[in-house]
C-alpha cells in the first residue's frame, strides 16, 4: 500500500474515455483501481461528453465535448467555463501522452504535473521539448520511451523519469494453455482497433497471401472493432483464407481467445508497448513485430530476434511467420514459454503500485513545473481546428511541438 494519502486527488487528462485503445484501457483502470493504492482518481476528457459509464461513481469524469472543428483556443475556453465540481483543486494532474499540456498548463491549477508516455509517435521529441518546464515527472511504459523523456526534458533529474510496467491482470480462474501436437493451421491473431491510421491493417492480407504462396496453412483471428472490418473480411474471403472476427470481448472470454493463437502480428507505423501484446504473451502467444524504436520491439527481441521484421516490409513479416511454423512443436513450445516468461514481471498490480509510489515521490520533491501565467506556452496551432491540424505532418510549423 502506498503512503500517498487518500486526500491527495489525481486528475487524469485524456482525449477520449470510451474507445477501445490501449490508453483508454489504462485510463479506465486508473478510475477503478487507483483507490486500491491510496489515490482518489478523476478525469478530464476533451472530446467526449458525459454521462460516462466508465466512471466508478458519478461525477468522476468531466467531459468537455469538443469536436474536430474546435481548436486549442476552444479548449482553453471550455476549461475556463466548465463546471469544475468534478475537477478537484490542488490535485496532481496526469497528462496521458502529454496531450493538451502546453495548452492548459496555466489553467489547470495543478499541484504537480506528471506525464505518462504510452507510445513513441512521430513528433514526440518536439512535444516533449515544448513541455520542458511544465512537468514534475515522467513515466514511460518502456525503457525506450523512458529514455525519450530523459533526452528531451532536461529540466527533470533522473529520479523524476521512470519506467512503469504496463499491467497484465490475468483472471485467476483462467486455465494454463496447453500445446496440442495435432496437425492444424498456424493461427495468427490481431488485437486492437481495426483501422488504417497507425495500425495499418490493410497490410495484413498481403502477409496472408505470401504465406499461402509459401504453402503455410493458416487461420486468422481478430479481436477488436473498426471501420476496416468489412473491407478486411472481404479481402480474406477473396484470398480464400479463413478469418474469424470476434469483435469486442471482455473478461474471461477475451483471455480465452488467446488460447487458440500461435502468433500475434503488428503491422503498425508506430507503437509504444501494446497492452494487447503483453496480455497475449502472458498466455504463450508469440509476437511478430516491426522494427520500430519502442518497447514492442524490445520485448519481441527478448523472445527471438527473428520475430522482428523491417517496418512496412510485409513479405519479411511473412517469412518470419513461415520460419516460426517450419520449426518442430518443441521449438515452437519453447518460444511460447519464453514469451510468457518475458512478461512475468507485469502482474501483481506492478503498474498501480509503481504509479502510486511515483506520485508519492513527486509530492515530496520540490515543484519544478511552472504555474499560472508563467506556464503559458502559446502556439500558432491553437488558432486552427483540431481536424485541420491533425492532417498536417507532425513537423509542419503549425503543428510541431503542439499535438
Amino acid at each position: 500500500m502506498s503512503s500517498t494519502p487518500p486526500s491527495v486527488p489525481v486528475v487524469h487528462c485524456c482525449t477520449h474515455a470510451r474507445p477501445l485503445g490501449g490508453v483508454q484501457s489504462i485510463l479506465r483502470r486508473h478510475l477503478h483501481r487507483d483507490p486500491e493504492v491510496g489515490i482518489s482518481p478523476s478525469a478530464l476528457i476533451v472530446f467526449e461528453r458525459g454521462p460516462f459509464a466508465e466512471a466508478a461513481h458519478d461525477g468522476q469524469i468531466t467531459g468537455l465535448g469538443l469536436r474536430w472543428y474546435h481548436s486549442g483556443r476552444s479548449l482553453r475556453r471550455a476549461l475556463m467555463t466548465v463546471d469544475r465540481a468534478g475537477i478537484p483543486r490542488d490535485a496532481v494532474w496526469v497528462y496521458h501522452d502529454l496531450w493538451s499540456l502546453r495548452t492548459l498548463a496555466d489553467l489547470d491549477q495543478a499541484r504537480r504535473r506528471i506525464g505518462i508516455l504510452h507510445s513513441h509517435w512521430t513528433g514526440a521529441e518536439e512535444i516533449l521539448e515544448g513541455c520542458d518546464g511544465l512537468v514534475d515527472g515522467i513515466l514511460g511504459v518502456s525503457e525506450t520511451i523512458r529514455r525519450l523523456g530523459v533526452q528531451h526534458l532536461p529540466a527533470l533529474t533522473a529520479d523524476r523519469v521512470q519506467w512503469i510496467p504496463y499491467p497484465v491482470d490475468i483472471p485467476r480462474e483462467l486455465p494454463r494453455r496447453e500445446w496440442s501436437p495435432q496437425e492444424r493451421p498456424c493461427v495468427i491473431g490481431y488485437c486492437g482497433r481495426i483501422q488504417r491510421p497507425q495500425k495499418r491493417v490493410e497490410r495484413l492480407p498481403e502477409v496472408a497471401a505470401h504465406l499461402a504462396a509459401a504453402g503455410v496453412p493458416q487461420r486468422w483471428e481478430f479481436l477488436g472493432e473498426g471501420r476496416e472490418r468489412e473491407w478486411l473480411s472481404a479481402r480474406f474471403q477473396e484470398l480464400g483464407i479463413g478469418a474469424v472476427f470476434h469483435g469486442v470481448r471482455r473478461g474471461p472470454q477475451y483471455w480465452e481467445t488467446f488460447a487458440g493463437w500461435d502468433l500475434i502480428l503488428f503491422a503498425s507505423d508506430y507503437e509504444g508497448l501494446p497492452i494487447a501484446m503483453l496480455e497475449a504473451m502472458s498466455q504463450g502467444v508469440v509476437p511478430v513485430f516491426p522494427d520500430l524504436d519502442n518497447g514492442g520491439r524490445d520485448y519481441t527481441r527478448r523472445v527471438s530476434e527473428r520475430l522482428i521484421y523491417p517496418a512496412g516490409d510485409m513479405p519479411a513479416a511473412a517469412r518470419g511467420i513461415q520460419e516460426f511454423w517450419s520449426q518442430g512443436i518443441s521449438e515452437r513450445r519453447a518460444l511460447s514459454d519464453r514469451s510468457r516468461s518475458v512478461v512475468a514481471g507485469h502482474g501483481d498490480d506492478s503498474y498501480g503500485k509503481t504509479f502510486a509510489r511515483f506520485v508519492d515521490r513527486i509530492l515530496t520533491l520540490d515543484r519544478l513545473s511552472a504555474s499560472g501565467p508563467a506556464a503559458r506556452r502559446p502556439h500558432p496551432g491553437e488558432h486552427f481546428p483540431f481536424g485541420f491540424i491533425n492532417r498536417l505532418h507532425p513537423r509542419n510549423p503549425l503543428r510541431r511541438g503542439y499535438m
